[in-house]
C-alpha cells in the first residue's frame, strides 16, 4: 500500500521531493496556455505530467511504458504524481505535444539558476557528442544503391502483378466472371469434389497474398523514391550556397537515408558508425550547468561555437569571460566573431597523441607574420593556455557523459525537430539535477518576480 505520509518515507532530500518543490519556481505557463479549455472527462495536470517526465528522465528512463509501470510500482513515482497512473500512451503524447515548450523549460532553468546563486560565468566549454538516434543503420540506403533498388522493385511489382492477373485469368475461365470458386451447392456432398474446391480457394488466396505484397513493394518504393528525391534537393541547396549550378549538383554515391528516422545520419560513434544525431553542448566550468544546447544533423562541429556563445548569452543575459573547446571547432571567422565579444578563446588547433610529451611553453611576445592557427596553437602552449584549456576535460566531456548515461542515452523520438525537443529536456532535468546537488535554495515565482 501508498504510505500516508510517502515524502516521509523517501526523505527530505530525495529526488523526488526536490521535484516536488520545483514546481513553485518554474514557470509552466509555455505549456499550461496549451490547455484552453476541458473536453470530456478532465485530463491529468499538465504540472504533475512534466514533473513526471522530469523526474523519469533524471532516472535515466524514457520509455513510456516504463515510465507507467513505475506509477504503479515505485513510491517517488506515485507520490510525484499523487498515486495517479497515466497510461503509457498518455505520456507518450503529452512528451510529443509540448516538445516545443522544453525549450522554454531547459532557458527557464537556467533563470532560476541565476535567481538562486549563478551571477557570472568564469570559464565556458564547449563540445559536441554524436548521440544515438532510434534507428538502426541496417535501415539505411546509399544514393548509389537507390537506382537500382527501385528498378528491381519495378520488376519485382510487375511479376506479382502478371502472377496475380493470371490466377485470377484461370479462375474466370473455370468459373466464370464474378464468381469466387468457393460457393458450393447445397447437394455437393462428394469429398473429393468438396477438397478439389478448397484447393481452389487456396489458389484464390495466393492471388489475393501476390497482389497485397504487390503493394507492400509499392510502398517500400514510394520511400526510397523520397530519400532519392530529399538528397537530390539536398545537393542542389549546398550547391547553390557555394554558387555553383545547382541543376549540375549530383549527390555523392555514398550518401545515404535511413528510412526509420530519415532525419538521423550514419555517423562515427564509439568506434563504429551509427545512425544518429550531432548534439552540442555549452557548460559552466564551476557548476556543470549547461548554458546552452542544439541538436544537428553534420557529422562536423564546425561553424558552431559563435551560435553557441550566442545562445549563452541570450539564455542567460551573461558572457564567459575565457572559452575552451577542442580542434574541431577552430574556425578564425568564429573564434573572432567571440572575441569580439570580449570572450578569450582557446580552441585546439591539433590533436595530441597519447602519451606524447607536450612541447616546452613559449616564452616573450609572438613572432610577426605567424598565421590565425600558429597563434592559436602558441597561445594554447603557454602555461596560462595549457591551464584554461585542461578545464574543458573536466567541464563539457563529464557533463555530457552525465546527459549520456543517466538522463538520456539515446534518443528515443524520431526526426530532427522531436529530437531538439527531447533534448532540451533531458538538458532542463540535468540542470535540475546540479541545483539539487549544489544545494541552492529555489526561490518560489513570486520572489523572483519580486
Amino acid at each position: 500500500m501508498l504510505p500516508q505520509y510517502a515524502r516521509e518515507v523517501l526523505g527530505e532530500g530525495h529526488l523526488a521531493c526536490f521535484f516536488v518543490e520545483v514546481r513553485k519556481a518554474l514557470d509552466f505557463s509555455p505549456i499550461l496556455k496549451a490547455y484552453t479549455q476541458e473536453r470530456g472527462q478532465p485530463p491529468y495536470h499538465p504540472v504533475m505530467m512534466t514533473l513526471l517526465l522530469m523526474y523519469a528522465y533524471a532516472r535515466g528512463i524514457t520509455s513510456s511504458r516504463e515510465i507507467e509501470r513505475r506509477c504503479e510500482t515505485d513510491i517517488a513515482f506515485r507520490y510525484l504524481t499523487g498515486g495517479e497512473r497515466p497510461d503509457h500512451d498518455t505520456v507518450c503524447t503529452f512528451r510529443v505535444r509540448h516538445l516545443e515548450a522544453f525549450r522554454a523549460l531547459f532557458v527557464d532553468t537556467l533563470r532560476l539558476a541565476r535567481s538562486s546563486g549563478l551571477k557570472k560565468l568564469g570559464h565556458l566549454a564547449v563540445d559536441g557528442s554524436k548521440w544515438k538516434a532510434n534507428a538502426s543503420k541496417h535501415k539505411a540506403m546509399s544514393y548509389g544503391r537507390m537506382e537500382e533498388a527501385m528498378k528491381k522493385l519495378d520488376e519485382q511489382i510487375d511479376r506479382l502483378l502478371q502472377e496475380a492477373e493470371a490466377l485470377d485469368a484461370e479462375e474466370d475461365k473455370r468459373y466464370g466472371k464474378g464468381q469466387r470458386g468457393d460457393e458450393l451447392p447445397e447437394e455437393m456432398k462428394d469429398p473429393n469434389k468438396r477438397a478439389e474446391r478448397l484447393r481452389q480457394a487456396a489458389r484464390q488466396l495466393e492471388a489475393e497474398k501476390k497482389l497485397e505484397l504487390a503493394v507492400e513493394k509499392e510502398k517500400r518504393r514510394e520511400k526510397i523514391g523520397k530519400a532519392k528525391e530529399d538528397l537530390e534537393k539536398e545537393a542542389r541547396e549546398k550547391a547553390e550556397a557555394r554558387g555553383d549550378d545547382p541543376e549540375k549538383a549530383r549527390p555523392s554515391e555514398k550518401a545515404q537515408r535511413n528510412f526509420t528516422d530519415p532525419d538521423s545520419r550514419i555517423m562515427p560513434r564509439a568506434g563504429a558508425f551509427q545512425q544518429s544525431y550531432n548534439a552540442q553542448v555549452a557548460a559552466d566550468a564551476d557548476t556543470q550547468l549547461i548554458v546552452a544546447q542544439e541538436v544537428g544533423q553534420s557529422t562536423s562541429d564546425a561553424r558552431q561555437l559563435a551560435p553557441m556563445v550566442e545562445q549563452v548569452e541570450a539564455n542567460t543575459g551573461l558572457l564567459p569571460v575565457e572559452l575552451s573547446a577542442d580542434t574541431g571547432y577552430l574556425s578564425q571567422q568564429d573564434v573572432e566573431k567571440v572575441e569580439d565579444k570580449g570572450v578569450e578563446c582557446f580552441v585546439a588547433t591539433g590533436r595530441s597523441k597519447h602519451g606524447e610529451e607536450a612541447p616546452p611553453a613559449p616564452r616573450g611576445r609572438p613572432p610577426a607574420g605567424l598565421s590565425f592557427k600558429e597563434r592559436m596553437k602558441r597561445k594554447i602552449l603557454t602555461k596560462r593556455g595549457r591551464k584554461a584549456y585542461a578545464r574543458r576535460k573536466v567541464t563539457a566531456e563529464p557533463v555530457i557523459g552525465q546527459v549520456k548515461n543517466t538522463v538520456l542515452p539515446r534518443f528515443s523520438l524520431r526526426g530532427l525537430t522531436k529530437v531538439q525537443g527531447e533534448f532540451s529536456l533531458a538538458c532542463a532535468v540535468h540542470n535540475l539535477k546540479k541545483l539539487w546537488k549544489l544545494g541552492w535554495e529555489l526561490p518560489s515565482l513570486a520572489a523572483q518576480a519580486a
